[in-house]
């Protein structure tokens, strides 16, 4: 099957706005794969955006424990680290007060173990996200951005590449859930007279820790090849996506933070298709190593 995302990142960054001030964000998925990269590009000392200075950012994270809080405080001393819900499991409506961007990458499951339990998917996802949205109406919000899926809320791809007005028929859990959190993102927006932008990312790799979990072809493929252990694939080394860098994505995102909205929907990635046999190629270029590949039959549920 081959699947290809629609590159939008040069239209998104041709209308962003230089800032001029420090813009005031609050985020959920400070600590996870993107949302950490954006505090790390935030708060970096010798980064810029295309070459302009960067202006210390005003970032208030949202953790939902206090290990977590605990773990962002200490990567992120520069960050205003608060607790999202209060004792009572119920949201702080507070941590978002005077804030002018909601960034939510927060999502607490992934494809599989959102498949796995789709109700606690469904509580956890979107109607928590749900209480989000609705503090963030009443702290004054005036953006709010959503880091969805690019691949999972298009399901079976009747052409490519996917465009966004390509039908929305998810297959899965995790897809049915992200599409659903979109839906009453976009609702509650034009009810309120909120700006709203959703992100569909291709398949993002960059992970800079690598372990035992096979989570993200790109970095499990180029540990295996650099540790001489085997990797395994389904049927064939045809399957095919649109594999798209980590920071590229995060440029995108800090851009769309005082850009000037054109979209309400945006699919991120390069528009161009590799498949994993040659993903498997150009790991072994890269890393001098041959790649042991194990090609199973899917397993029969």
């Amino acid at each position: 099957m081959r699947v290809s995302i629609v590159v939008r990142e040069r239209a998104l960054l041709a209308h962003a706005n230089k800032p001029s001030a420090p813009m005031k964000l609050v985020m959920t998925g400070g600590g996870g794969f993107i949302g950490g990269t954006v505090l790390d590009r935030l708060f970096a000392h010798d980064g810029n955006l295309a070459g302009e200075p960067v202006i210390s950012p005003d970032v208030r994270v949202l953790a939902s424990s206090t290990a977590a809080m605990a773990r962002l405080r200490a990567t992120f001393p520069r960050a205003d680290v608060r607790a999202l819900f209060r004792p009572d499991g119920s949201v702080e409506e507070t941590a978002f007060h005077d804030r002018d961007v909601f960034l939510h990458c927060g999502w607490s499951t992934v494809p599989s173990t959102a498949e796995a339990d789709p109700v606690a998917d469904l509580r956890s996802n979107v109607e928590g996200g749900l209480r989000m949205i609705e503090a963030a109406v009443k702290g004054g919000v005036r953006r709010i951005i959503f880091l969805s899926s690019g691949g999972t809320v298009y399901g079976e791809p009747e052409r490519t590449p996917i465009t966004e007005g390509h039908p929305t028929r998810p297959t899965s859990a995790y897809g049915i859930g992200k599409l659903g959190f979109e839906r009453y993102l976009g609702s509650i927006a034009a009810h309120h007279g909120l700006e709203h932008l959703i992100l569909r990312p291709s398949n993002v790799y960059g992970r800079r820790v690598v372990n035992e979990k096979p989570q993200g072809v790109v970095e499990h493929w180029m540990f295996g090849a650099l540790h001489g252990t085997p990797v395994e694939a389904w049927n064939d080394l045809s399957m095919t996506r649109d594999y798209l860098f980590v920071e590229d994505l995060v440029d995108v995102i800090v851009r769309s933070f005082d850009m000037v909205l054109s979209h309400s929907v945006v699919n991120v990635g390069t528009g161009r298709g590799t498949s994993l046999a040659e993903l498997a190629a150009m790991i072994e270029v890269v890393s001098g190593h041959r790649l042991r590949i194990d090609v199973r039959p899917s397993p029969v549920k």
